[in-house]
């Protein structure tokens, strides 16, 4: 098992041998995003700004605008900080950054919620033309970041710190916006995205055994595209969505909205992280906050019992 944030750095390279325009930007932290054998390979191509995720973010913007594909990487909760930056300078001017923020969610651990990118799905969907990507394989990021190198739209790239099994074979495609159903269920359809998509798949065998049978559907890019969304929820009564970010502004938030343009009633709820998160080992983080398996198995189990009460 791998993260995705080394598989980013493996692929990266791999890519950017056939892509003479692709550069990186890096923000003092090329060992924890692994861009550091990018700088290894292609030191001509890699531009230090230090702890400066500002000053890069506008160097990444004008990379793009002369016409290269810069790849920034930072924490996403460092790169998230310098919304003003994002919003001016590669929003408005929509300039073709891949912006790579790492470090998703809790499993940084000790170094607790100042470092935890638990608020940055809710900023970036506010950018009309920003596409968000959170791979949940190595197999889907090798494909997230060919998609990336194909056009010259901006990206958010979000990568997870801790590794992740592989829940795709190569027969896996990946398409923008359309979600990826990676298990059939007709109980309840779960929406989940990045390293949570492996966790919420063992909740649902813990529930298999007990009869319930779950959905779950891998919500990897976003926007999500209305009409695949209206069709994957036909069959559906119950739907959640479980995500490593807070509760406000993410996954909850993108369903939510689409489940709005529904025409049936169809039952909804989400679970994340409701506070600005603690510090501490990721396992008892994510204990905590109820999103290992054993928590989002009761949360799911909660939710259809509520369910079956309220019929």
């Amino acid at each position: 098992m791998k993260a995705t944030r080394d598989w980013f750095g493996e692929f990266l390279v791999d890519i950017s041998a056939e892509h003479q325009d692709v550069v990186v930007v890096n923000c003092d932290l090329a060992s924890a995003t692994k861009t550091a054998r990018f700088k290894e390979k292609f030191p001509e191509r890699f531009f230090e700004v230090g702890i400066a995720e500002a000053n890069g973010i506008g160097i990444a913007a004008g990379l793009a605008q002369d016409g290269y594909r810069p790849f920034i990487a930072s924490f996403g909760h460092f790169l998230s900080g310098k919304f003003l930056e994002i919003f001016q300078s590669v929003g408005l001017n929509d300039a073709g950054v891949v912006m790579v923020g790492t470090h998703a969610g809790l499993a940084i651990g000790k170094d607790g919620p100042t470092q935890m990118g638990l608020r940055d799905l809710a900023l970036m969907r506010t950018l009309h033309n920003v596409e968000v990507l959170q791979p949940a394989d190595g197999v889907e990021t090798r494909q997230m970041l060919q998609y990336a190198v194909s056009h010259r739209r901006p990206i958010y790239l979000r990568l997870c710190r801790q590794p992740q099994r592989e829940v795709h074979d190569e027969r896996y495609r990946f398409r923008f916006g359309i979600p990826d159903v990676v298990r059939l269920g007709s109980d309840v359809v779960v929406f989940t995205m990045g390293g949570m998509v492996p966790v919420v798949l063992d909740a649902a065998d813990l529930l298999a055994a007990e009869g319930l049978q779950v959905a779950v559907v891998n919500a990897s890019s976003l926007p999500l595209d209305a009409r695949a969304v209206a069709e994957l929820l036909e069959p559906h009564r119950n739907v959640m969505v479980i995500e490593d970010h807070f509760v406000r502004g993410g996954l909850i938030d993108e369903v939510g909205r689409l489940m709005l343009g529904l025409d049936r009633h169809v039952r909804f709820s989400g679970w994340g992280v409701p506070d600005y998160g603690q510090a501490g080992a990721p396992d008892e983080l994510y204990r905590r906050y109820e999103l290992d398996v054993a928590g989002v198995a009761g949360r799911v189990r909660a939710f259809l019992a509520l369910s079956l009460t309220n019929d």
